[in-house]
């Protein structure tokens, strides 16, 4: 076998080598060694690392805390199964934000009122109360459905207490509803005990498991709305309704159907600012219900 001397294969190699790195067009840059690498992938973690830790400085403690607060909120709304606890958690992280909220605009040496509490401005960290917080569907948002006829307002509350998919339970027992006719620190007043409530956040979420959806029934009964009325003269929207059915505590005790009524008051802006309720029976018998449900109080006392 004929073996090829090493030499007859360097010139061809070494000439195009040559004519490569001369040519005119040609820009050569040294490769980076293995360490060289290193360093540079080193470099740029540790710049992506302090750019991290830039926007970690920049959000304040304070702000640090009120987030994890109304995830603290969310998380035991959500988890604690019994209504009148789950109420006495709300409240009491509620009073936590609105202290903390009097103190930033109470101290102003702090130099965070403009920061946190500027309503004008949509970045601005408010230290609202979680129970007011956006909720629904449009919680990252502020679109609401302003400046409606008072007859589409009425038709939309209409759709809340008699959805087509449940006729016969409306959000009195759902706790479903259309967010976009309310203001999110909507007060909700009536005779039961837990009312009133500021917040629609708070209101659902207390409504949404306090009766067993399945064994209650929530009936909306008439409809009917005025122009010019309400406490703001702005208009109000009024229904009667028939409620009833098994309440989810630890004994479930079932409530057999009252009758009520409640007004849906207009603001301004033509959003629904205050929700009074009103019941066509004494609460006592409605407490006395639930804490007894085997007796018939109606045939006791009279």
């Amino acid at each position: 076998m004929r073996r090829r001397h090493p030499s007859r294969n360097r010139r061809p190699t070494a000439l195009l080598l040559s004519a490569f790195l001369l040519h005119p067009c040609t820009s050569f840059s040294p490769p980076l060694s293995h360490a060289s690498r290193r360093i540079a992938r080193t470099s740029a973690a540790a710049t992506a690392l302090a750019a991290s830790a830039s926007d970690t400085v920049t959000a304040h403690p304070l702000q640090a805390f009120y987030t994890s607060l109304n995830a603290l909120y969310d998380r035991t709304q959500s988890t604690i199964k019994c209504p009148f606890i789950r109420r006495r958690v709300a409240d009491a992280l509620d009073a936590t934000a609105m202290l903390l909220q009097f103190l930033v605009i109470r101290h102003k040496s702090l130099g965070l009122s403009d920061r946190f509490l500027d309503t004008d401005d949509d970045d601005a960290f408010s230290f609202g109360a979680p129970g007011c917080k956006p909720t629904g569907r449009h919680i990252k948002t502020t679109l609401k459905s302003k400046h409606l006829p008072l007859s589409s307002l009425a038709s939309r509350i209409q759709n809340d207490w008699s959805g087509a998919s449940h006729p016969s339970k409306g959000y009195y027992i759902t706790g479903k509803l259309d967010t976009t006719i309310y203001r999110d620190d909507c007060l909700f007043t009536g005779p039961d005990p837990d009312m009133p409530v500021r917040g629609l956040r708070k209101y659902l979420s207390a409504s949404a498991q306090l009766f067993d959806t399945k064994s209650s029934l929530a009936t909306l009964t008439d409809i009917s709305y005025s122009e010019g009325m309400g406490d703001k003269d702005c208009g109000v929207v009024q229904v009667k309704w028939e409620l009833g059915g098994v309440i989810n505590l630890p004994w479930h005790p079932t409530v057999e159907p009252w009758t009520g009524w409640t007004k849906y008051h207009i603001d301004e802006e033509g959003l629904v600012y205050l929700h009074e309720e009103g019941w066509d029976v004494e609460v006592w018998r409605i407490f006395l219900s639930v804490l007894f449900p085997t007796v018939r109080w109606v045939d006791v006392i009279f």
